[in-house]
């Protein structure tokens, strides 16, 4: 009975139960053959991989940022250079997302604030150009609204930034720790975190540069109290001169994420700072460096134990960029701008000069003012002093105007209206044409400056006085055979970028038929569109100022350099040049040299001609014979301006200019070239509301070239002529 009862309890295997059993052993087998696969590969195959990366634990690899080249003048003098300091920054992607959206609001309320403010200057600039097509004398209520619109249009309105969110007390705190340690009040840090994450939102925020080393110190040797805050050592850009050729060098900053989706930015790694405007951002590729890195041990928090660096890749800093200015000359040149604004008999500040070799388009010196101290651009900046540098209130000191502001060029360019007019056969060197001091054409009256005189005259003496009524007639003759005028403008370099080694170079103007006609239909065009009114007010804010088409008027005006033409003081000295070598249209450049940190040449530039232009010899010679009369003649408009200059060694060859700038006192211009063998120069300058060209910008031009050819008198002599 027993052995019955033990074979009921074991029942037969069946089928169904055998086949479980057998796939579950197979993938038990499977598993088991995985496991036993996968630490066979990481014990015998990656085993050596393996040990090595185990002993990486705990280390981290740092960039070294590399110091950029410095910038030396042509005799090698240091203009900028590189700075170790120290520096504590904040990481925006540690900061709460309150602030960072209040950023973003920052940016696009300044962008709104700057689009307004671009509105009223351009309804402003609308509104001068109807009251100076109209030619007659403004009203109270004209002259009160031209005033309303340059008051909106020069500064953008206030944007107030953020306050420190309240909500948040562990930023709170951090800018107290941070404001106590470096003596800087929270709310300058907030400031400067909002504008800085405005502009650059992924880049390090710097809240203050030469940190002290006691400070600096402490804050590194604690970085549980300063989450989020980077206490480093930076190179910043250094400039011994201060405010010399400020507006030259540009700045540097960390490369943006849309710059580094550039091509040109292929190879450069987030963080990296880069030459963003000026010299900084055209020799970007030269003067930044090859960055290096450090090996370092870290502890369980992050920390870095200083003592035990296990590698360490120096950094290679950039390559010297060697520049074709002559800081000796540029002190002159911006003494004598100086010297020239406070002799003008308005209120003004702002003025431009640009000395350069006509030869071969070398920048002897080149200035603009107002100008400022560029170590400025070592530090973070405040709103306040973004805005001195920028707006129009104050000049815009960080503007170039040599080679960033167009003009009418006045008088300087009536050598242009005499080549077109000898080059087209409109006259001949010997032909007279008489000036009565009054001239009436389309309906309008002309007269030369002060009412004067001048009779019957030939092209030299009409550049050698500076007759207007001269080049009035030319200027009507010119425009019933078509582009004679523009065309020779063309020629000589207006309307068309120099192709100068910096950005942001404006081309300025050479008005003609076309531009006036194309103006005119896009505002009756407009006008239709909108429903307004041509000729009103509404119209002419809502579409522009072309409200005319194109007449013999506009190119009378031009011939004398007046009008719609607009030309930099470096398009001017171009045109010069190529008077003095003859027809070359050289292509200015500051950059002279690419070196290694001992001088030693690795490329030099020598940037070709844009063209050459051909001039009749007898028709060059008939001109340069009215500037030398200009500067050294009886009765020329600067020649008591160089009474005492030594001519036979060094003859000038100049002409005055004043423009005419309706609301605005007159502009001062004067243009001017030495032909010396050794050393030939042509100097342009110009002082907005300087009044006459003798009074103001002459002087300075008779300081820069004495400077340059060591003449002991470096006096401001003031001229006496009233010639436009």
């Amino acid at each position: 009975m027993p052995k019955n009862r033990v074979e009921d309890r074991l029942r037969p295997i069946t089928p169904q139960l055998a086949w479980r059993v057998a796939v579950l052993g197979g993938i038990a087998f499977v598993l088991f053959g995985i496991v036993f696969f996968r630490l066979w590969y990481l014990q015998v195959l990656t085993g050596d991989t393996a040990r090595v990366a185990a002993s990486q634990n705990g280390r981290r690899t740092e960039r070294i940022e590399a110091p950029r080249g410095d910038i030396v003048d042509r005799e090698a003098r240091a203009l900028v250079r590189t700075k170790k300091a120290a520096v504590v920054q904040l990481v925006p992607s540690k900061l709460p997302e309150q602030v960072r959206k209040d950023a973003d609001d920052y940016r696009k309320a300044l962008a709104a604030a700057e689009n307004q403010r671009l509105a009223y200057e351009r309804q402003y600039d609308a509104f001068v150009r109807q009251l100076k097509d109209d030619g007659r004398k403004t009203t109270k209520a004209e002259d009160r609204e031209r005033g309303r619109l340059k008051k909106l249009g020069a500064t953008a309105r206030k944007v107030a930034i953020p306050a420190i969110p309240g909500d948040e007390p562990e930023l709170i705190e951090l800018y107290r720790r941070i404001g106590e340690t470096i003596d800087i009040r929270p709310k300058t840090i907030h400031e400067r975190v909002i504008r800085s994450i405005a502009d650059t939102p992924y880049s390090n925020i710097t809240v203050r540069t030469d940190v002290p080393l006691a400070e600096f110190n402490f804050m590194r040797e604690r970085p549980e109290y300063f989450e989020g805050v980077v206490v480093t050592k930076r190179y910043l850009r250094e400039y011994p001169e201060g405010k010399l050729a400020a507006q030259l060098f540009g700045t540097v900053s960390e490369i943006s994420t849309k710059q580094m989706e550039q091509n040109k930015y292929k190879d450069v790694a987030q963080g990296t700072r880069i030459g963003q405007s000026g010299l900084e951002f055209q020799y970007d590729k030269y003067l930044r460096g090859t960055d290096g890195s450090t090996r370092l041990v870290v502890d369980a928090f992050g920390s870095r134990d200083e003592e035990r660096k296990l590698s360490v890749t120096e950094p290679k800093q950039g390559q010297r960029l060697r520049l074709t200015i002559d800081s000796e000359l540029q002190k002159t040149g911006e003494r004598a701008l100086a010297q020239a604004i406070q002799n003008s008999e308005y209120e003004t500040r702002a003025g431009a000069f640009v000395a350069m070799d006509p030869r071969n388009g070398e920048i002897l010196a080149m200035g603009s003012a107002p100008s400022f101290d560029a170590n400025w651009f070592a530090k973070p900046f405040t709103q306040s002093r973004y805005e001195y540098l920028t707006s129009d209130a104050t000049d815009a000191p960080l503007l170039n105007r040599a080679t960033e502001s167009a003009y009418p060029s006045a008088s300087t360019f009536k050598p242009t209206t005499a080549m077109a007019a000898l080059e087209e056969g409109l006259i001949t060197p010997t032909r007279k044409i008489d000036d009565p001091g009054h001239w009436e054409y389309g309906g309008r009256e002309y007269q030369n400056a002060k009412e004067a005189v001048f009779g019957s005259i030939d092209v030299r003496e009409a550049l050698a006085k500076s007759s207007d009524i001269f080049f009035f007639k030319l200027g009507a003759q010119a425009n019933d055979k078509g582009r004679v005028i523009q065309k020779w403008a063309e020629r000589f370099g207006y309307g068309s970028k120099t192709g100068i080694d910096l950005p942001n170079e404006e081309p300025g103007l050479i008005p003609d038929r076309k531009y006036r006609q194309e103006g005119y239909a896009k505002y009756r065009k407009c006008v239709e569109d909108a429903g307004l009114q041509p000729q009103t007010t509404a119209a002419l804010f809502e579409c522009g100022g072309i409200e005319r088409e194109w007449s013999g008027g506009d190119n009378v005006n031009l011939a004398v350099g007046q009008g719609d033409l607009g030309a930099t003081p470096l398009q001017v000295a171009v045109a010069y040049a190529a008077l003095e070598n003859n027809g070359t249209i050289v292509r200015p450049h500051l950059g002279k040299a690419i070196e290694d940190g001992n001088g030693v040449p690795l490329q030099e530039f020598r940037p070709k001609a844009r063209r050459k232009i051909k001039m009749a010899e007898r028709d060059r010679d008939a001109v340069l014979d009215g500037l030398r009369a200009a500067a050294q003649g009886e009765g020329g408009t600067s020649a008591d301006v160089f009474a005492g200059w030594p001519m036979k060694d060094f003859p000038i060859y100049g002409k005055t200019g004043t423009a005419e700038r309706q609301p605005n006192p007159d502009q001062a211009w004067y243009a001017a070239f030495v032909p010396d063998k050794a050393r030939p120069i042509v100097v342009v300058v110009t002082v907005e509301k300087g009044g006459f060209g003798a009074a103001t910008a002459a002087p300075a031009a008779r300081m820069i070239l004495s400077e340059w050819f060591d003449v002991s008198d470096r006096d401001f002599h003031a001229g006496t002529s009233v010639t436009r």
